[in-house]
């Protein structure tokens, strides 16, 4: 005996399969690089970064070089089927003068706050302007656009006075020593002024143990601290910020009782327990240049 509601069920998933959007997503997968966001990602596969962190069950947008990423597969609209929006009617009795956008090529130990400061706008706008996803997060030699903010002209038969003038931003400070350290190049630089006095491959922290992106100085310096909580020496010490009831900081490869060093042949991947690792003649010569108070950048 025939069943016709089988050649019905056959003919509508045949029909729905062809309705644009009704089609199951395919998944791809990424390795990702040194430097990746996952803002950077979602544009490479023209996918919405939030879509990636919510398939891959990601808490926030921590990624790190080596993690296998699950991406899903669309397809873009054509831009012919897209429409531009109504521009909103202007009112003629107002003028309003834009300053065309600038663009900023980040340096070594920059950050976002610090270069909206020295451009009079805030980080926030500097973020969106860029679409950063991550603000914390910029690279030395990323070429960022410095939006500028429009300034509504009063007409001329309303102007009695002078307007007073705007104050200068004050310039980001480069004067001095400072530490400077990039978490996802695994990294770390030493400045007097603008010049580079070290650049040494460091370790930070494991995921869950992870270095605390920010701006700190140097809080201790001691030739040789022990780590109770893990049982280690940690010769070239530098202490930079607490962590609950523990100190991070800055040192050698640990020594564990046994007299071997830990995480030796590791230096350049997160292994550390949240401190910034150095190799043994690397963290001598940072120890013995760096004095309590010299500002420590942590860059995400």
């Amino acid at each position: 005996m025939k069943r016709p509601w089988r050649s019905v069920v056959l003919v509508l998933t045949l029909w729905l399969a062809q309705i644009p959007g009704l089609a199951q997503a395919e998944t791809l997968t990424y390795t990702v690089q040194p430097g990746d966001t996952l803002y950077q990602i979602g544009l490479r596969h023209n996918v919405d970064w939030r879509e990636i962190q919510r398939i891959n069950n990601l808490a926030g947008t921590w990624i790190y070089p080596g993690q296998t990423l699950m991406i899903p597969s669309t397809d873009a609209a054509p831009a012919s089927e897209t429409t531009q929006p109504e521009a909103a009617p202007v009112d003629s009795s107002i003028v309003t003068e834009v300053a065309p956008a600038r663009t900023h090529t980040v340096q070594r130990g920059e950050t976002l706050s610090g270069i909206a400061q020295v451009y009079g706008v805030t980080w926030q706008a500097l973020a969106t302007a860029n679409g950063l996803a991550n603000p914390r997060w910029i690279y030395a030699g990323q070429v960022l656009t410095v939006p500028a903010a429009a300034v509504a002209a009063v007409p001329p038969t309303v102007v009695e006075s002078t307007p007073a003038p705007t104050p200068a931003p004050e310039p980001a400070p480069s004067a001095g020593k400072r530490i400077v350290i990039d978490i996802s190049d695994q990294h770390l630089w030493a400045y007097d002024g603008e010049t580079e006095v070290y650049s040494f491959v460091a370790s930070t922290g494991l995921p869950g143990l992870d270095t605390r992106p920010g701006v700190y100085s140097v809080l201790d310096k001691i030739p040789n601290a022990w780590g109770g909580t893990w049982g280690i020496w940690m010769p070239d010490w530098l202490g930079i910020y607490w962590a609950g009831s523990l100190q991070n900081g800055i040192h050698s490869l640990p020594i564990l009782p046994d007299g071997s060093r830990l995480w030796d042949g590791y230096l350049g991947t997160p292994v550390s327990y949240g401190c910034i690792i150095l190799g043994v003649t690397e963290s001598k010569l940072l120890y013995d240049w760096a004095e309590v108070g010299v500002p420590v950048i942590i860059n995400s």
